[in-house]
């Protein structure tokens, strides 16, 4: 078994009702949990355990506590294969922007007369971007242009100039209060 057995008796009551009358056994659901943790895909960790794929998922569609032990048994496995992955391609990154290839060079006739080391600048970008984020890495820029031009005018000015612009009708003698 493996170090996230299950203890909690809600949980191990909860699998054996689901156990009656199917092969769905809390033992099995533990069995699926050690395959996905030692790397199996999904698929292959049930079928391992000697369920149908249709039938757990059925299963599990009822039970949110298992549900969600299977999730996190998931996370953690991708979480492992992952790590790997990017390890992989930052080093690829790295060869390609630093060291760069060697690209096969012909002459008219097509005969290989040498060799052009190539490097990528975007595999360089985007170590630069990941290294010293602070100088380049994509930040927003924002260019705000400010035309506006303040005057001391009378507020009776202005409310004439804004019924003018919205089509009122002009109001002869009109009061306003100041209220600056």
């Amino acid at each position: 078994m493996s170090e996230h057995t299950i203890t909690d008796p809600a949980l191990i009551k909860t699998l054996s009702a689901v156990r009656l009358g199917s092969k769905f056994t809390p033992e099995l659901f533990e069995e699926v949990i050690e395959n996905i943790q030692e790397n199996y895909y999904t698929i292959s960790a049930i079928e391992k355990a000697g369920i149908s794929t249709r039938h757990f998922y059925r299963k599990l569609q009822n039970e949110p506590e298992l549900t969600q032990r299977f999730k996190e048994a998931q996370m953690q496995r991708d979480k492992i294969r992952n790590a790997e992955r990017v390890e992989k391609a930052e080093t690829e990154l790295a060869r390609r922007a630093i060291d760069g290839w060697a690209e096969p060079v012909f002459d008219i006739k097509g005969n290989h007369c040498g060799d052009k080391q190539r490097f990528s600048d975007a595999c360089l970008i985007f170590m630069l971007k990941k290294l010293k984020p602070e100088v380049y890495a994509d930040t927003p820029q924002a260019l705000i242009q400010n035309n506006v031009n303040v005057v001391k005018r009378e507020s009776h000015e202005l409310v004439s100039e804004w019924r003018e612009m919205l089509g009122a009708k002009p109001v002869e003698n009109e009061q306003v209060q100041d209220i600056s």
